[in-house]
């Protein structure tokens, strides 16, 4: 399917570290849209940025600290100084801590919660701006089904990622007469070269058999993104190969 994003402007958070935040960047510019591909890690930024522009579309890469406000200001001021417009954010924040709630301090509770949840809302809230002033844009935020599953030791993630699926359906509501969609893709885990004992494990407990790659989750972050998905809003869609 052509999904017509030639001239979109998107926004790449979480970009690096090859997973499904470099997939959704790849399958973006793949589409013709141009991409601003920002990691914390400059090196993975700066690698998805060359490899985009290798494949035929614009592309530059910013560093924002996503947790942190005016870092997620300036990478969409940088947007705008370089393509004078932003159609698209994709977040994928992500910090899962370590251990159990009980067991772990607050420090590494806080942290789950301002990269995952307020890396979220930061990104978000500074490309509603020119979203909202030219009257279109589509974020779709990466949630997790952990969120539903609710599994031992992520209680931290589990919850940030459940305040996610919330937030996109409030505030849905709120900016859809601009035209403003915000939808949420769930996945399971993901087939990585360093889970396949992993999922040969698990597979008998999803029904299509196996973990869901990157690039399908990719796939339906690229299409929400489109005006493919103009009557899709404040959905939370799950891409897990059936698990419930």
């Amino acid at each position: 399917m052509d999904l017509s994003l030639k001239g979109k402007v998107a926004i790449v958070t979480g970009a690096g570290g090859g997973g499904i935040g470099t997939a959704a960047a790849y399958q973006l510019a793949g589409e013709g849209a141009t991409v601003v591909a920002n990691d914390i890690d400059r090196g993975w930024a700066d690698k998805v940025a060359k490899q985009v522009v290798s494949m035929g579309s614009k592309s530059i890469a910013t560093y924002a600290d996503v947790a942190i406000f005016k870092d997620c200001t300036a990478m969409v001021d940088k947007a705008l100084s370089e393509f004078k417009r932003v159609d698209i954010l994709v977040t994928i924040p992500a910090y899962m801590g370590s251990g159990s709630f009980a067991d772990s301090s607050m420090d590494n509770a806080h942290r789950v919660v301002d990269v995952t949840f307020w890396g979220t809302l930061n990104a978000i809230k500074a490309a509603l701006k020119p979203m909202l002033a030219q009257r279109s844009g589509s974020v779709v935020c990466m949630g997790s089904d952990s969120a539903r599953m609710m599994p031992r030791g992520e209680s931290m993630y589990a919850a940030s990622k459940s305040a996610i699926m919330t937030f996109a359906t409030c505030l849905a509501k709120e900016v859809g007469s601009s035209r403003v969609r915000i939808n949420v893709v769930n996945a399971a885990l993901v087939s990585t070269p360093d889970q396949e004992g992993l999922e040969g494990h698990y597979a008998r407990h999803y029904p299509l058999g196996r973990f869901p790659t990157s690039n399908e989750v990719a796939d339906t972050i690229a299409f929400l993104a489109s005006d493919r998905a103009a009557m899709i809003t404040g959905q939370s869609i799950s891409v897990n190969s059936g698990l419930l």
